[in-house]
């Protein structure tokens, strides 16, 4: 058996805390399938972390570590956020249970989404049906039926970060966008990777 890296072990361990928060997230519609499959949870958290810097992912992990012992959870903060567009009412309810983000972390938040957009429409483009077995790609698609979109769900992940996560975060976007690389299209090639697939061709060969 091959032996875990650090770095597999510490991207293994950010998508476990992740896993404990999520299992404490309670649905006011009962308990949500999802919570019930670590699995797929697993491949696609870990899919993401992946293509990040082994100093995001630790300061992330002292998010994690933090909001534990302050009382909070960021998945069900994140989930909370999301309901914004979807759930309008609920979330109204539930905003004084969510920290207030300042203009310039807004600001910030706005410009890492605004580069994911643009990297969603590089690989709907590239791999339409991969890409189509993904949620809608923007918040005004947003609805009770289809759920949020890739971007709603982006914003509100984004915001439940420190200002030191985030600081890491803009700044790897950046310098990928900045080279031309598609952090985005990394991770979908991740999690394709992580379902027997042996590249986002194969996979949209496939599908």
């Amino acid at each position: 058996m091959a032996e875990i890296s650090e770095r597999e072990q510490l991207i293994f361990d950010v998508s476990r805390r992740e896993w404990e928060m999520f299992q404490n997230v309670y649905n006011t519609g009962g308990r949500a399938s999802c919570q019930d499959d670590p699995d797929t949870f697993y491949r696609m958290r870990m899919s993401q972390w992946m293509v990040y810097s082994d100093e995001l992912l630790k300061s992330y992990q002292r998010d994690c570590e933090t909001a534990v012992a302050n009382g909070r959870n960021l998945i069900f903060e994140k989930y909370a956020r999301m309901m914004e567009t979807t759930y309008p009412e609920e979330f109204e309810k539930l905003l004084t249970y969510l920290p207030e983000i300042s203009l310039e972390k807004d600001e910030k938040i706005e410009e890492i989404v605004k580069v994911h957009l643009e990297w969603d429409r590089e690989v709907a483009e590239k791999y339409p049906k991969v890409r189509g077995n993904g949620r809608t790609a923007t918040t005004k698609e947003d609805s009770v039926n289809s759920g949020s979109s890739m971007e709603s769900y982006l914003r509100a992940e984004i915001k439940t970060y420190s200002d030191e996560t985030l600081n890491f975060l803009y700044r790897e976007t950046m310098n990928a966008y900045k080279k031309g690389d598609n952090l985005l299209e990394q991770i979908i090639a991740n999690e394709t990777a992580f379902y027997g697939y042996q590249s986002l061709k194969d996979a949209e060969s496939k599908m």
